[in-house]
C-alpha cells in the first residue's frame, strides 16, 4: 500500500525543499503526492502546474475531493502549526509539522493530545540530523568511537550585517510583538541545533544558562539578534550554543570526547574531519564517499570511515535523484509515512517537543535578573517568556492560543 500524501503551504521551504522531495519520491513509487495547498491562488497555481498534482487554496476542499489522503506535510509559519495540526487529526489525517514544533510547550502538547485522541501520528520535520554525514556522525557517537562525549559546541553566523555605530543592546521585549513566519532565532536554526546538540551528547539537558540580546534598534526587528547558552546534560556532557546576526563571522561545530573529536568548519559541506588520540598524538582518520549521478543530480551512495574496522552509512536514497541536502527531508517524510502505514510512532515526533523546551529555557534563562539564571530541565510549569507569547498571540488573533 502507498500513502497519499498532500502539502499545505508552498512558501520558501516548500518549493526549496518539501515539494521536490515529495514529487521525486512519488515518481519512484515511495509514496503518491496526490495534492497540495496554499492559501495564495497564484502559489498554489504555480506549485500544483509545476509538480502535475491538483491545487487548493482551501483545506476542507482539498480533503473532500481526495478523502483517502493518509498524511499530510504542513509547511507554513511557526504560529500556524499547532492549530493546522490539530485540525487536520480531528479529521483523522496523519501530520507532519515543520519545525519548531509549535511556538510553546503547550502548544506541543496540545498536537500530541490531539493526535493521540484520533488515533493518528505525527512527525516534526527536523531534517538536520537525518542528512548523511550526520547520521553517519551519529553512527560514530553510539559506536563509541569518540569514546564518552565531553563538549558539544555549535557556533553559528545567520546573515551576518555590521554593529550599527550608537548600539544599545536590549534584552528580550515582548517575544511575538507582531507575530511572524517565525519565532526568534532560537526556535529558528536554534530548534536545529539544540537538536544535534543533545544527539551529539546522547543524554538530556538537566540545566540551561544563557543569555538572548536584541541589539538592533529597528522596532518591527522584534526578535533577538545574538544568543549564548551553556547546557548542562545529564551524562555529564557540557554543550554551548552560540547564534549571531551581528558583527565577525564565527561559524564550527565542535564534537569532543575522550578518545577522539570532530571539528567542522562547514557543517554544510561533505568532509567529515575525524580526528582519534593514539598515545598523545592525534591521528587523521582517512573518510571517503561514493557518488554517481542520477538525472543529473550527485547522489551520495554510501559514507565509510576507515578506523577499524570499517564504520559505513549507506544512503537508503541512493537510487533517487535527491541530494545530501534533500536526504534529510526525504527522510522526515518517509518517517511520518511508515508510521501511518504501521500504526507507530514517528522517528523524531517526541524529539520535537524536546527541542522547542530547551528553547523556552534559553529564553527564560534569558528574561530572569540580569540573564544567565540556570533554568532546570524537564520544564515542569509554564515559564514567564510562554504567559508572554500566549499574551500576545491573544492580542494579535482575537482568541486564545489554545483555541483552534
Amino acid at each position: 500500500m502507498k500513502a497519499k500524501v498532500a502539502l499545505l503551504g508552498c512558501g520558501n521551504p516548500a518549493q526549496k525543499w518539501h515539494l521536490p522531495t515529495l514529487s521525486e519520491l512519488s515518481k519512484r513509487g515511495d509514496i503518491e503526492f496526490v495534492a497540495l495547498c496554499d492559501m495564495v491562488e497564484d502559489i498554489a497555481a504555480a506549485a500544483g502546474a509545476q509538480y502535475g498534482v491538483p491545487h487548493y487554496t482551501s483545506i476542507d476542499e482539498m480533503l473532500d475531493r481526495h478523502k483517502d489522503i493518509l498524511v499530510v506535510d504542513i509547511v507554513t509559519g511557526d504560529p500556524t502549526h499547532h492549530v493546522l495540526a490539530c485540525q487536520l487529526a480531528e479529521q483523522g489525517k496523519h501530520v507532519m509539522v515543520e519545525k519548531p514544533m509549535a511556538l510553546t510547550l503547550a502548544c506541543c502538547d496540545l498536537i500530541i493530545d490531539t493526535c493521540r485522541r484520533n488515533g493518528v501520528q505525527f512527525e516534526v520535520a527536523e531534517n538536520y540530523f537525518r542528512m548523511p554525514k550526520q547520521r553517519m556522525i551519529l553512527k560514530l557517537i553510539e559506536k563509541g568511537i569518540l569514546g564518552d562525549i565531553l563538549r558539544v559546541y555549535f557556533n553559528e553566523p545567520k546573515r551576518q550585517v555590521p554593529f550599527e555605530r550608537n548600539v544599545t543592546p536590549k534584552g528580550l521585549g515582548r517575544p511575538i510583538s507582531s507575530f511572524g513566519r517565525t519565532s526568534g532565532m532560537c526556535m529558528d536554526m536554534g530548534a536545529h541545533r539544540l537538536s544535534q546538540l543533545r544527539l551529539y551528547a546522547q543524554s538530556e539537558p538537566q540545566q540551561i544558562s544563557a543569555i538572548v540580546k536584541k541589539y538592533h534598534s529597528d522596532p518591527n526587528r522584534v526578535h533577538e539578534d545574538w544568543a549564548h547558552a551553556m547546557i548542562e546534560f545529564r551524562s555529564g556532557a557540557t554543550g554551548i550554543y552560540e547564534t549571531s546576526r551581528l558583527g565577525e563571522l564565527q561559524k564550527f561545530c565542535q564534537i569532543t570526547g575522550t578518545l577522539g573529536s570532530i571539528l567542522d568548519h562547514d557543517y554544510f559541506g561533505p568532509d567529515l574531519p575525524l580526528r582519534l588520540i593514539t598515545g598523545e598524538s592525534w591521528d587523521e582518520i582517512p573518510v571517503h564517499t561514493e557518488r554517481r549521478t542520477i538525472d543529473g543530480v550527485d547522489v551520495l551512495q554510501r559514507i565509510v570511515v576507515h578506523t577499524k574496522p570499517e564504520i559505513v552509512f549507506e544512503n537508503r536514497f541512493r537510487d533517487h535523484a535527491i541530494d545530501d541536502w534533500s536526504v534529510g527531508h526525504a527522510d522526515e517524510i518517509m518517517s511520518i509515512v511508515n508510521a501511518a502505514l504501521n500504526d507507530e510512532p514517528a522517528e523524531y515526533s517526541a524529539g520535537g517537543r524536546k527541542d522547542v523546551e530547551m528553547a523556552m529555557a534559553i529564553y527564560e534563562s534569558s528574561l530572569q535578573g540580569d540573564g544567565a539564571v540556570p533554568v532546570q530541565l524537564p520544564l515542569l510549569n509554564m515559564t514567564d517568556y510562554e504567559r508572554m507569547v500566549h499574551e500576545d498571540y491573544e492580542a494579535k488573533y482575537s482568541r486564545p492560543i489554545e483555541r483552534y
